[in-house]
């Protein structure tokens, strides 16, 4: 009922939406054999996705059956992730590796260029399971938006879900040992779906006020 409830309010919101996965058998037949290729070996490889299928449908559909969670990056060469003093999503301190149980959250920090990036980003991801699925919100917003090198190319890496616990939110996911990734792919920002409905900030804009924006008002 709660998350029936939730669902509700955030459908009425100006959040940025992923529908629930509603997969036809072929695109299933095909993920599962891009999982048993690129990233059951475990073996740490590179791969390319070509698919007429978008990726964040396949991120998503592992993530939600293949107990992978997911980190996204500029940087294509990490071979063995080591974890680093931050904060969770809800400001407690750690010492640890980040990953995500969402495709397009992962996705967003792959692409966004952040070389010379000085200033905040500000972005959420909120899940609720229903009765279809878990439907995915969002709200993405920088500085430099309009910057015509804000985006660029960047990498997935894989991970095995055992070895992380639930961070400050639910799809923020912590690992504080040393961990290698099971595979990695390579991403442009054609990939990410929200590409054109990142929204800009001030640097003196309230974090409150972005969020806001982000509920009410259309990008």
């Amino acid at each position: 009922m709660l998350s029936t409830i939730k669902k509700l309010i955030l459908d009425k919101t100006r959040l940025l939406k992923i529908e629930e996965l509603n997969l036809s058998k072929q695109a299933i037949e095909e993920f599962d054999r891009l999982f048993l290729k690129h990233i059951s070996s475990n073996n740490g490889s590179v791969f390319t996705y070509n698919s007429k299928y978008p990726l964040y449908m396949f991120l998503n559909y592992v993530i939600e059956n293949k107990d992978v969670v997911v980190h996204g990056s500029n940087n294509s060469s990490i071979n063995k992730f080591e974890p680093r003093n931050s904060t969770l999503f809800n400001g407690r301190p750690i010492n640890a590796v980040f990953a995500s149980s969402d495709g397009v959250w992962s996705l967003f920090f792959a692409v966004q260029n952040r070389k010379g990036y000085v200033g905040s980003i500000r972005n959420m991801c909120l899940s609720i399971t229903s009765n279809k699925g878990i439907k995915r919100y969002y709200y993405f917003s920088t500085n430099n938006h309009k910057a015509p090198d804000c985006w660029t190319d960047g990498t997935i890496y894989f991970l095995s879900k055992s070895q992380f616990k639930q961070g400050g939110i639910k799809d923020e996911w912590v690992c504080e040992k040393e961990l290698k990734p099971l595979a990695k792919l390579n991403v442009t920002s054609s990939d990410f779906p929200f590409l054109s409905k990142v929204r800009v900030h001030k640097e003196n804009e309230s974090t409150t006020k972005t969020i806001i924006k982000a509920l009410f008002l259309k990008v």
